[in-house]
């Protein structure tokens, strides 16, 4: 499953995640051309500065398992 579709499943979910997944969607800067790692590089970073970091820890983790 590729990032950008875990995002769009994510989005409907009512949570942290699926927050987290709806800012994503709404990021106008987000790097949806580029690769998978430079998307989640760019999302460690945005989150750290954002403090949301731990959610995307979790939205992480789940996508690891579904990768």
């Amino acid at each position: 499953m590729t990032i950008n579709k875990f995002i769009k499943d994510c989005a409907s979910l009512d949570s942290p995640i699926g927050d987290l997944a709806n800012d994503i969607l709404g990021d106008k800067n987000f790097p949806t051309k580029k690769s998978d790692k430079e998307k989640l590089d760019y999302l460690e970073t945005q989150t750290r500065r954002g403090g949301t970091n731990e959610t995307y820890q979790e939205f992480l983790a789940e996508y690891k398992k579904v990768k």
